[in-house]
């Protein structure tokens, strides 16, 4: 039988060290030579009948490394599982790691030393009623309310055409024609297009602005709309193909506007209420507001519940610095990562070990409220990803199933969706024990607030890719 003995250099390192004997190892090779034997027909030899010596040299040492390889795997995971280890990445081979020759001809005991990095054990601190954070709740001011309800009424608003005069948000159509010493070119470019002038260059806005529906001016119409390259303009604006790549003399061209159209905002009454809010949840303006405020209110709520679990974690792990072995986990990286460097690894350390310390505290978090992932879970957050895709519209339950049954067996996208369903389970767990204020805030400074955690977790997550991309 295997001899296997861990020894514990400190709470965090550990060496197992694995003896497989002579006397099994060959057990194991005769038997898989013996069915090798009864299939081979080799020249000079009956069939069954080619002496032992011949198959270990022909099979043997691939033989044995196998035999060899899955008596290691078994014995180390064996061990790790019955003793309830938790190790951190994967055990590697001792750096005094004894020589080893796989002779077939001549097996032998193998020795084999492997390093363990062991999680450190704690008591987790920072989850319970003593415990207090904040979460901002966002103020809507009367502003945000006036454009959310100007918007909510050109929606669902009448669009009407101008006669005459031109107002800055209006839809125009306009002809172009294309100039020669100041006059229409005959057989020149001509085609017609429109523009959204809040999207115009600012020049031409004045321009177009200054005049009225029936007006013919000269206008350059590579500077009309903002953000636009030449290939834009000479497709859309000019009307070329892809293909055509005449060359421009002139970039002044005559523009005649056709038609100034604008939507007219719908009207406030029961019709836009019902259609807007839904039917009879909103009866008149005052409550049309506060609903407006209500759903912006709930918008703004699950942003602030990103940052509570943010500054949850920053806490946490302020509050559970946990000792790791470094020297294993930099070693570990280097063995299974062949194009990682000693100056990646020393570059990118600091953003995984504070991703492994989470790891490690969410997980004992998870055990400690009694959070699993079932599939269930995973159905349920797979469904709602897919009615999302459809934009809540979609009632074919055969055609839901069968697309949650296809992201179910992507592994990668099953194990992304476990995470995030453990994560949403821990958020609710702790935010129900610990005490939570609120933290009352302007709409414009929580904008900044949110901005500044994106960029900063954007350069978190880079520096954690590092090791990978390496």
């Amino acid at each position: 039988m295997p001899n296997v003995v861990r020894e514990e250099i400190d709470n965090l390192n550990s060496v197992l060290t694995i003896t497989l004997e002579k006397a099994e190892v060959e057990q194991k090779l005769k038997t898989e030579l013996n069915k090798y034997r009864e299939k081979a027909a080799m020249k000079g030899f009956r069939k069954g009948k080619t002496p032992d010596t011949m198959l270990r040299k022909l099979y043997g040492k691939g033989l044995l490394a196998d035999i060899v390889n899955d008596a290691l795997q078994r014995q180390l995971y064996d061990h790790i599982i019955e003793n309830k280890l938790e190790v951190l990445g994967q055990p590697i081979p001792s750096e005094n790691h004894p020589e080893v020759h796989l002779d077939p001809i001549q097996v032998s005991d193998y020795i084999f030393k492997f390093d363990l990095g062991i999680a450190p054990e704690f008591e987790i601190k920072g989850i319970d009623a003593s415990d207090v954070y904040e979460k901002y709740k966002v103020e809507i001011g009367d502003d945000r309310v006036d454009e959310e309800m100007l918007k909510a009424r050109k929606r669902f608003g009448k669009r009407i055409v101008s006669d005459s005069e031109i107002q800055e948000e209006d839809m125009v159509k306009l002809q172009l024609a294309e100039l020669e010493a100041d006059s229409v070119k005959e057989g020149g470019i001509e085609h017609n297009f429109s523009l959204l002038l809040a999207n115009a260059q600012d020049g031409a806005k004045a321009i177009l602005l200054s005049h009225k529906v029936g007006d013919t001016l000269k206008m350059d119409v590579f500077e009309l709309e903002k953000d636009r390259d030449e290939d834009f303009a000479r497709r859309y604006f000019l009307g070329l193909e892809k293909e055509d790549d005449r060359e421009i003399s002139d970039r002044v061209f005559q523009i005649t506007i056709e038609e100034a159209s604008r939507v007219e905002p719908a009207e406030m009454g029961e019709e836009f209420y019902n259609t807007y809010f839904g039917e009879g949840r909103v009866t008149s303006e005052e409550e049309a507001r506060e609903a407006i405020r209500l759903d912006y209110g709930q918008y703004f709520d699950q942003q602030a519940n990103a940052l509570l679990f943010r500054d949850l974690q920053e806490r946490l792990l302020e509050l559970n610095q946990l000792p790791l072995p470094e020297a294993f986990l930099k070693r570990w990286i280097l063995t299974s990562n062949e194009n990682a460097t000693p100056e990646t690894v020393d570059k990118g350390f600091e953003s995984f070990t504070k991703s492994l310390q989470w790891s490690l505290i969410r997980n004992k978090a998870a055990r400690l409220f009694g959070i699993q992932v079932t599939e269930d879970d995973l159905k349920a957050y797979f469904a709602n990803r897919v009615l999302s895709y459809f934009g809540g519209q979609l009632n074919d339950m055969n055609l839901i199933n069968g697309m949650v049954e296809r992201l179910m067996q992507d592994e990668k996208q099953a194990d992304q969706a476990g995470d995030e369903v453990l994560l949403d389970k821990l958020q609710a767990a702790i935010s129900a024990v610990v005490t939570i204020n609120p933290k009352p805030i302007a709409e414009a400074e929580f904008l900044e607030v949110m901005r500044q955690a994106q960029a900063q977790a954007q350069t978190e997550q880079a520096e954690a890719d590092l090791l990978e991309e390496e």
